[in-house]
Order: structure tokens, then sequence, then C-alpha cells
């Protein structure tokens, strides 16, 4: 899924000034990827463990602080953060002279508020969430239209989905296939400063702006380009480039220039869409190799990067399995026999450095900010084994559940199994009731008010799941940062507004599986049988 950028974080807050570091060109900078917002503490240590790509907040309040401990001055603190893989840091004007290395300053043009980590959260996860939607949406249109059009149909569904035009150019700038009134060829002075699949170029044509993405096919170059006439680009924009390009790149892959898949990836992706009638199937099931009445298991590929995505296949795939695979969006499925999926999840296990699920499941990582982490480099989800090959789709249902788990980061990864308990928790149980229109209902009368949209209720509900996770007043305060009596009055709040008792084992549970439902990915129509 396309990655959040400081450029998107300026457009949607326009308080926010950047400053650049020296020598820094403007779109290096604003196309720096944007995992969460972490504030710097006043006492050591100053920053919970980072995983990269960070906004890390420093108020005056907390810089003096620091300083009035002896811990560390602004240049000392400021030096410390720069060697840090963080995004940028988010501070008031006047504290610090001017950025250092490579990091940038995102200014707030007063003081820094103290609900300033939790609103930027929010917004960071509202993002991706509307991101993982429409990927979800627009992944099946596509790979529908890639089956019966190839990258014309591909093209012609992505320009009607997102009301931009397309271009795809060969490596000598000729029109390969366009979509869209606007589908006019980038210039060639502009191909040649084209990044590589998936990173993307952003370019001002007058009033219209353009991405530009570069694709590897068999050695040579393919340039797709989304042009958006008269306004600017967005993150929606940028999804819509990376699907079309990774499933293009399959595409022109297989047919030199690309009019449909391959027919064994064809007859994958009809069995795992449920669109093979009884009839065929004993015909496809032999072609594939497989026994039409014997289990079978669903796994999905996913990953940054189609590199990513191929390396790990190469490494976990074994030959006699490698025809039984087909892209799906930015993942790749594989339809493997249960002693199959049992060695390639134990290869996955061991690229990914342990026999055992990397962390405990979290229950609430996304209300949790501390907690959260961005979509792994990559990541491999296995269905359990169906009961035979016409249930293929319900396999294929399974792993797209746990795939949403992992984007969303409810579930660590790299490596799932929908059967394991130690890798999904509840989540194999709550899954039962994906797409359960009851759900949201249910959700409103346990926590109330504490879904509606103000900074206050999410305050609360920020509390509330520190304290379902940790268990304590003490603990909840340490982990935010903030005063045990403060914990104590949110927690009260909470009780009051929700109408439920915290020292109740049944209240509580009550509430843990409302917070847990609320982590369940957008759903999905039930896949056909």
């Amino acid at each position: 899924m396309a990655e959040l950028i400081l450029r998107d974080l300026c457009r949607w807050d326009r308080r926010f000034t950047v400053v650049y570091p020296p020598g820094a060109s403007e779109d290096a900078v604003l196309d720096r990827p944007v995992s969460w917002a972490v504030s710097v503490r006043a006492a050591p240590p100053f920053l919970p463990p980072l995983r990269g790509d960070e906004l890390i907040i420093v108020s005056g309040r907390i810089l003096r602080e620091i300083q009035a401990a002896g811990l560390a001055d602004a240049e000392e603190l400021l030096e410390t953060l720069a060697e840090a893989p963080v995004a940028a840091l988010v501070t008031e004007p006047n504290l610090f002279e001017e950025p250092v290395g490579s990091l940038p300053f995102l200014l707030f043009p007063g003081p820094i508020p103290l609900d300033l980590e939790s609103t930027l959260n929010r917004l960071l996860t509202e993002q991706r969430r509307a991101l993982y939607r429409l990927s979800t949406e627009l992944t099946r249109d596509l790979s529908r239209a890639a089956l019966t059009g190839g990258i014309d149909a591909v093209l012609q569904a992505a320009a009607l989905a997102s009301g931009r035009s397309l271009v795809l150019q060969d490596s000598e700038g000729r029109i390969l296939a366009a979509a869209g009134e606007a589908a006019t060829p980038a210039a060639p002075t502009a191909l040649a400063h084209a990044r590589p699949h998936p990173n993307v170029r952003a370019l001002n044509e007058g009033e219209d702006d353009r991405l530009l993405t570069a694709i590897s096919v068999g050695g040579r170059l393919a340039y797709l380009s989304l042009i958006a006439r008269g306004s600017t680009t967005t993150e929606r924009d940028r999804l819509v480039l990376s699907l079309v390009a990774g499933l293009g790149a399959s595409l022109l892959a297989q047919e030199g220039r690309a009019t449909r898949p391959a027919p064994l990836s064809q007859l994958v992706a009809d069995l795992l869409l449920g669109r093979l009638s009884e009839s065929v199937l004993p015909h496809a099931a032999q072609r594939l190799g497989l026994d039409p009445n014997a289990p079978v298991v669903v796994a999905l590929l996913g990953g940054r990067s189609a590199t990513d995505r191929d390396d790990v296949l190469r490494r976990v795939l074994e030959p006699s399995a490698r025809d039984r695979t087909t892209p799906l969006g930015e993942e790749i499925a594989l339809l493997l026999t249960p002693q199959e999926a049992e060695r390639v999840e134990s290869r996955a296990r061991g690229l990914a450095g342990s026999p055992f699920a990397a962390e405990r499941v979290q229950l609430a990582p996304l209300i949790m900010r501390m907690d959260s982490q961005s979509e792994p480099a990559w990541f491999f989800v296995l269905s359990r084994p169906v009961s035979r090959l016409k249930s293929a789709s319900e396999g294929l249902r399974q792993a797209r559940f746990l795939s949403g788990l992992i984007r969303t980061g409810a579930l660590p990864g790299p490596v799932v199994r929908f059967d394991a308990l130690a890798d999904t928790g509840p989540y194999a149980l709550l899954y039962l009731l994906w797409g359960n229109p009851e759900i949201e209902g249910f959700r409103r009368q346990v926590l109330g008010p504490l879904l509606d949209e103000d900074e206050r209720a999410c305050e609360l509900l920020h509390t509330l799941a520190a304290f379902l996770e940790y268990g304590s007043a003490s603990e909840v305060a340490a982990r935010l940062g903030i005063h045990r009596n403060t914990v104590a009055y949110r927690l009260a709040q909470v009780s009051e507004r929700t109408g439920r008792n915290l020292a109740d084992a049944r209240d509580r549970l009550l509430l843990e599986l409302a917070l847990l439902l609320g982590m369940l990915p957008p759903s999905e129509p039930n896949v056909p049988q």
C-alpha cells in the first residue's frame, strides 16, 4: 500500500511550516515516509523504541524541563535526533537554530498543545484506513480487468475509479496504453528522471500534476504516468499508480506488451475468485497438479515493493508450486497443498528470523499509538486448510483478512497462519464476525460517546486502551507520559460516559471486545462459493 509522506501531512494540516536541512531538495524532504508521531519525554529514555519514519515532537515545555534537569541542551538533543531514522522534528519556532544533518523541521505556529501527538496519530490512522479501503476495492476491480482485457482494461478501470488519466509508455517514450481525457505522454526529459517503482516522481506541468514511475520488465523500462488535470495529486493517486504499476509489470512480463495473464495464472485466479464450475474443476486441478477433493491452503505474499515480494517468493517457494501463483493487486496469491504450505511457512519464518510469532498480539495496537507499527517490508499469510479445491475462495478470504490486519498494524507479522493461535490471538474467532453489520451497533452500545469524532473522546479512548492493555494506572501513566492522577480522572470519565465499571471483569471484557472489533479490516463481500 502507498506510504504516507510529509507532503500529505502538510496538505492535511496547513499550520505546519517546513524548514529544510541545508542542501536538501524540497522534493526529497516532502517525499519522506511518515509512520507515527512520538513525543520526547522529559526524563530518560527520552523516546520509546523507534521503528523508523516517526515524527518526533519536541515542545518548548519539555525542552526547558530537560535543560533545567541538566540532562541535555538543545544542541545535544538535536544532534541525537538527527542520527535517528526519523521523518522530521515537529517543534516550535525559535527552539532550535537550524536543522542538523538531514533532519527537517515542521514548525508549529505556537506552543505545541499537549494533545498534538494523539491528533496527528489519529489523522494518520484515519488516512491509512481510507487508503486500505480504496486498495481493497481497486485491487478487485483491476484484477477483474486484467483477466478480461489486459493492460488496456486495467488502465481504463483505474482511470474510471480515480477520475485521473493514465499513460503507459515504452522505453522509447511511445504510448503502449492510455486512459482518461488528459492522457498526454510524459516528455523525454521527464522520463529520464523517473524513479523506479515503487518510488514516484511528482512533476508540476503548469495547471496539472503528474506522478511518474518506471517499471522494469525483462531488463527494459516502461513508464507509467498518472495525470491530475487542474489539481494536486494526493496519497490516493500514489496508491492508484502503485497498484497499476505492480499489476502492469506482471502483465508486461508475461506477454511482452501485455494482453492477458498466462493461462495457468488465470486458472489460479479463477479458482480463487470462485469462477470455475464443478464440471471444469477436475480438468483445472489436473493442469495445476492438485487433487480436486483434497484440502488446499491459500497464501498471500505482500510487501512494500515488487522486489521484496519476488525475492521472498524465490526463497520460500519450491519449484512444484511455482505454477500455482497469480498476482492479485499488490499481492501474490498461492495455491498450496497442506504439506507444501508447512514447508513454505517454515522457510518464511526462517527469513523472518524466528520460528515463532515476532511479537505477542496487542489488544489495541492502532488505538495505542506507541505500540503501532508500519507495514513490514514483506509479509506472508496462510489460510487454514480448506476442505477441497472448490472452496479455495474461502481460503482467499481468510488470507485477505490476515493481510488487512497486518497492513493496519493489528498483527505484527511478517508470517501469520490463520489457524495458529500464537499468530492471530482472538482475531481468528472474530473473523466469523467480519463484515457483520451488527458490529458498529454493538461498539456504539458499549463505547457510546467514546466513538464521537472529538479530541476528548479520542483521548479517553487512548487511555482506556492503555488501561485494558497494561492493567494499572501507574503503568498507563508511564506509557502515556502523563500524571497518575490524570489517568485516574480519565478512567473515571470513561466509566461515566460509557456506564461501564472498569473494576467489573464482565464490563472490561465488553470494552476489550468493542476495541478489538474496531480493529477489523474494512469488510468485503463474501467470496462466492
